[in-house]
């Protein structure tokens, strides 16, 4: 059993992304699936060298478990590397879970490589890795993560808004007593408060309005309810954006939305960014 989790298992764990690394290298790869695909979209980097770095992982542990097996070191050396490299991968696995609609397969099959490896090694070390990754999937649960979700999918028209704000009330008032259809995006979902930081707009409501693969973004309650009323005239540039292609705005859960109760400017309620906290709101909570 021991020679089982110490060599023979890293040696498939290694022939296993070894494989994966040259078909890569070759255009193709062992996971065809979309949540592949998507996987490699969450690195910033190109995916074939995470796989170089998981080579370099599996022969070190193949190494260790060679050397531990014959006692020419300590075994705790190999359950350390080990430990990190579950730790990575947890870590890696857990963000791809949250953020992604479909799970990686060659990810996951990694994954049990390693689980298997350390629960036949020790099961006493096992035991003690379980709090670890425990840890690591509620920690991440606890943050709002982007997800790779369209939003924006049919013809319609699509407001970026808060319950709490005057302006989005207004905006919401006039498209009821007029009988327009929309649909309600919150500005507390992470998506919708990336894509207004995107284009730097800093007060809502935002309206988001698709025709076919023509979309136009609208800042500003009043700027808002002139499109509609006053369609022919044309929008100024700071105000309102064209798009040739469609534009993505993805859901997620919600965190809380900060204002600001000093005085600015009239044309929406500000919102907090991820990186910078606006001072142009009317609206408290």
């Amino acid at each position: 059993m021991k020679k089982l989790s110490f060599v023979y298992l890293p040696i498939l764990f290694f022939i296993y992304l070894a494989v994966e690394a040259v078909l890569k290298l070759n255009h193709s790869t062992l996971c065809e699936s979309t949540g592949c695909l998507l996987a490699d979209n969450l690195l910033w980097f190109d995916s074939i060298y995470l796989n170089f770095m998981g080579l370099a992982d599996a022969l070190i542990i193949l190494a260790l478990g060679w050397l531990s097996y014959k006692k020419a070191i300590s075994e705790k050396l190999f359950f350390l590397v080990l430990f990190a490299s579950l730790g990575f991968e947890t870590i890696l696995l857990t963000y791809q879970y949250f953020a992604s609609p479909e799970m990686c397969k060659f990810c996951m099959g990694v994954y049990t490589f390693l689980v298997v490896i350390m629960l036949l090694s020790s099961k006493k070390y096992f035991l003690m890795v379980v709090p670890v990754i425990v840890s690591v999937i509620v920690a991440l649960s606890f943050l709002t993560i982007p997800k790779s979700e369209a939003f924006v999918t049919k013809d319609g028209n699509y407001l970026i808004q808060s319950a709490t704000c005057k302006h989005c009330k207004k905006v919401k008032k006039y498209l009821h007593e007029n009988n327009i259809s929309f649909t309600k995006l919150n500005i507390d979902d992470i998506e919708a408060r990336n894509f207004a930081t995107f284009l730097n707009f800093k007060t809502i409501p935002i309206l988001i309005v698709k025709e076919g693969k023509q979309i136009h973004i609208i800042n500003g309650d009043n700027n808002i309810i002139d499109s509609f009323s006053k369609p022919k005239e044309t929008v100024t540039v700071e105000d309102s954006i064209v798009a040739e292609e469609s534009v993505v705005v993805e859901s997620s859960s919600s965190s809380d939305l900060l204002y600001n109760d000093n005085a600015g400017a009239d044309e929406g309620c500000g919102f907090a960014s991820i990186t910078t906290l606006e001072e142009e709101s009317n609206c408290s909570k």
